[in-house]
């Protein structure tokens, strides 16, 4: 019970020093030259934010956790974007690095940091959960303890049917 009320301020906590911060639009291109805007993944639902590295290792760490959150959430409405940091020079080593992964999440490349610029992203991993309405619910500098990361996700997707209600 301990565990549960201090996992709940936490994720007050977190949620409210967002600040009801409005994410500004972007616009990247993936790796595979399609287009990844902030407004369109809106409108499908939430959207979870993952700045990150191939030379950050807490980044590479903390992917198959993301991988873990996308795949139990995206069909109850979250969208999982890796947003890479690489820079120009880094570029080509974005797709390799990417082969050697189970990553089914969109990534998409941030060449000039200027996404990470108005995120206020000041270290790799951040994670940003952004509600369907484009507010900031949470900002999260790695994923050493998720709980308060999947607690939010919770708190913004629908619930999920169980066998009982749906009868």
């Amino acid at each position: 019970m301990k565990k549960l009320i201090l996992s709940m301020f936490s994720v007050c906590f977190i949620i409210g020093s967002a600040q009801a911060t409005t994410a500004p639009e972007f616009n990247l291109t993936a790796p595979d030259g399609k287009r990844v805007q902030l407004s369109k993944l809106l409108k499908e639902g939430p959207v979870l934010l993952d700045f990150w590295a191939t030379w950050c290792k807490p980044c590479i760490k903390g992917m198959p956790k993301l991988e873990e959150i996308h795949k139990k959430y995206k069909d109850r409405g979250l969208t999982i974007v890796g947003i890479n940091e690489d820079g120009p020079r880094g570029q080509n080593r974005i797709r390799p690095f990417l082969r050697g992964r189970k990553i089914s999440f969109q990534i998409a490349i941030d060449s000039d940091g200027g996404v990470m610029k108005r995120m206020q992203v000041r270290a790799l991993p951040t994670t940003i959960l952004i509600a369907q309405d484009g507010e900031i619910v949470l900002r999260q500098a790695g994923l050493s303890d998720p709980a308060p990361l999947i607690e939010a996700i919770e708190m913004l997707l629908p619930k999920k049917e169980s066998k009982d209600e749906s009868e």
